[in-house]
Parts: C-alpha cells; structure tokens; sequence
C-alpha cells in the first residue's frame, strides 16, 4: 500500500485555493503523496518507459512482465487504477486518432506521478511477500486423496514452472542491453530463481511420494 495520509497531511493538502478547482495534488513535501495502492504504482510505474500506452496496452505490458513475479490484473482492474491515477494528477489521458477504428485514449505519466512514484519506491516500507500456492495448498489436504493424484498435480504443476522459466529466459534475453528496460532483464532473473526454488520443492516433494506410495 501507498504512504498513510493523516489529517493534517489532508488539510495542507487541500489548503491551496488551486487544488480546489484543480483536483490536482502539487506534491512540495512528498510526505503528503496521496495513499494509493501498490497496484496503482505497478501502473503508473509502466508509463515510465518512454511509452504513451493505452488501457489496453498497459495490460498487456502487464501481463508479460509483472504476472512473472507480483500481479496479474483484469482489463478493468487496469482502468480502475487509471482512473485513480489520473484524479490525483499523476497522469494524463488524451485522444490518439487511428484509422477506420475509434480513437484510443493514451496515457502519459506526469512531473509530479513520476515524483510521487520516485518517492514509493525510495520510501516504502518492505512487505514481506505474501505466497498464494494453489499446489501447496491441495497438498495441505492430501490425506483427502490417493498419493499418485497429487503426484499428477505436481508434475502439471512442474511443466508449468518450466514453461514460466522458458517465458522468463526468452523476456530477459530480449531486453538485456536495452537501455530503455532499466532494471526489468535483472528482475526476470531474480523472478527465475524464484521459480527455480518451486521447481526443486515439487520435484522433492515428487519424489517422497513416489517413494512412500
């Protein structure tokens, strides 16, 4: 989550007669960066890139890269951080004609949203990661069922991670010496090694089946 605002943040906020006809934060302290969600900054962190992308676009993006290691959003949950983003000022939208189709609405990251998303990174607390493992999970309850049907989960489960190490090989290839990239080719690497961890736990926990059914 977002920096905390209090009360007192709030009002000096909303002490400018400007902001009041704006609805725009000017963000002089960023102590006083309005409270925004993680996933709102996953997206206004993609328009920093050089790329003015639509809503469409943006999920796209999304889904090639932050699906490997943190989130993989809805097309509406993409729009619903938009728009809140764009209500506080951190980015703009604005018509981009194409041919024989209907115009797309663009997005660009503002001066004060790349601030504000300078000041997230720099300042934000480190959540521990939370883990979500539907495999585990099953495996939790494995008494329920026969071993070789969680030997069966286990192996889709590995050919899936083996996939997810192809995709993540093939993405850090492609943006390594891309200048435009920052950090993304080193963070794929680490989102690897991650996945390297689960596969060397499922096949353990392979094996222990195998051997104990």
């Amino acid at each position: 989550m977002g920096s905390g605002l209090n009360l007192n943040i709030l009002l000096r906020i909303f002490s400018y007669d400007y902001l009041s006809l704006t609805n725009r934060y000017t963000i002089d302290d960023m102590n006083a960066t309005p409270s925004l969600p993680a996933t709102a900054y996953a997206v206004l962190g993609l328009l920093t890139f050089g790329h003015d992308l639509s809503g469409y676009e943006l999920r796209g993006w999304a889904q090639g890269s932050f699906r490997h290691f943190y989130w993989s959003p809805a097309q509406s949950q993409i729009y619903r951080e938009l728009k809140k983003l764009e209500e506080v000022g951190f980015v703009e939208s604005s018509a981009v004609p194409q041919a024989d189709r209907p115009d797309k609405t663009a997005y660009t990251i503002t001066e004060i949203g790349r601030r504000a998303l300078s000041h997230w990174v720099a300042s934000k607390p480190v959540d521990r990661p939370v883990l979500k493992h539907h495999p585990a999970m099953r495996l939790f309850f494995g008494h329920l069922v026969e071993p070789s049907l969680l030997i069966e989960i286990l192996e889709e489960h590995v050919s899936s991670l083996m996939q997810t190490l192809d995709d993540l090989e093939m993405q850090s290839a492609a943006l390594t010496g891309d200048e435009t990239s920052g950090f993304s080719p080193l963070v794929f690497d680490w989102a690897a090694e991650i996945h390297r961890g689960d596969l060397r736990g499922a096949e353990m926990v392979i094996k222990h089946l195998t051997t104990r059914g």
